[in-house]
C-alpha cells in the first residue's frame, strides 16, 4: 500500500472513531438531560471533539440522534440474527433472542434509553417514525410464531408492546443493568399471545433455568 493509502486509511479510522464518540455522547446527553434539552454544544463537550468533526458527519442534532438510534437498531437486529441461529425450533429461538437482546440493552444503557424512552416520548417525529419502523420489523419476526407461520400482526404488536413495557420500566428507573435478569418475564410477555398462558409460563421457567446455568 502506498504512503498516501496508509495516510487515508489512518484518517478514516480517526474519523470513524470521532463519529462513534459523538453518537455515544448524544445517547449519554439524552439519557442525562432528555432529548429536548440536549444541545450540540453539550454533545461536543461530552465527546471531546470539535464542531467541525460533528458537521462532517451530521447536519444537526436530530440527524445525530437518528444516527444513534439507527446504531442501536442495527446492533439489535444483528444480535437477534446471531441468536436465532442457535436453534431451529421457534420457541427455543425466542429464548436465545430475548437473552441476546436484553444483554445488549444492559451493555448500552444510554442507547437503550434513547430508543425506548426518548425517541417515543419526547423525540422528533422522524425519531418516532424510525422507532416505529424498527418495531414493525420486530413484529414481523414474531409472526413466525403463529400457528401457520404467519401469525396475526395484532398478536405480534401485543407481544412487542408487553416486552417494551418490561424494558421501559427498568430503563426509566435506572436499572438497565438488571435487564438480563428479567429474561423469564420477557419470554412470557413475548410468547403468551401466540402460545397461551400455560405454555408461555413453561417457556419462561425454561428461560430462567437457561439463565441460571450460564451464570
Amino acid at each position: 500500500m502506498s504512503v498516501l493509502g496508509l495516510l487515508t486509511t489512518g484518517s478514516d479510522v480517526l474519523t470513524v472513531s470521532d463519529r462513534d464518540r459523538i453518537l455515544q455522547a448524544m445517547a449519554d446527553c439524552c439519557a442525562r438531560s432528555g432529548y429536548p434539552e440536549t444541545t450540540v454544544k453539550d454533545v461536543l463537550e461530552r465527546a471531546g471533539v470539535e464542531r467541525e468533526s460533528f458537521t462532517i458527519h451530521f447536519s444537526g442534532k436530530e440527524d445525530c440522534a437518528l444516527a444513534a438510534l439507527n446504531k442501536m437498531v442495527s446492533e439489535s437486529l444483528a444480535r437477534l440474527s446471531m441468536a436465532s441461529s442457535k436453534s431451529e425450533e421457534a420457541l427455543e429461538r425466542r429464548k436465545f433472542e430475548g437473552q441476546a437482546f436484553l444483554e445488549l440493552l444492559a451493555s448500552r444503557p444510554s442507547f437503550a434509553n434513547l430508543a425506548f424512552i426518548e425517541s417515543r416520548q419526547c423525540g422528533s417525529k422522524r425519531m418516532h417514525d424510525a422507532y416505529e419502523s424498527a418495531a414493525r420489523v420486530l413484529a414481523l419476526m414474531m409472526e413466525r410464531l403463529g400457528a401457520d407461520g404467519s401469525g396475526p400482526s395484532a398478536d405480534s404488536r401485543a407481544a412487542l408492546g408487553a416486552a417494551e413495557a418490561v424494558i421501559r420500566r427498568e430503563l426509566a428507573t435506572g436499572r438497565a443493568a438488571r435487564l438480563p435478569e428479567l429474561l423469564p418475564d420477557f419470554v412470557y410477555a413475548v410468547l403468551v399471545p401466540f402460545v397461551g398462558q400455560r405454555e408461555a409460563l413453561r417457556q419462561a421457567r425454561l428461560a430462567a433455568r437457561m439463565a441460571a446455568e450460564e451464570e
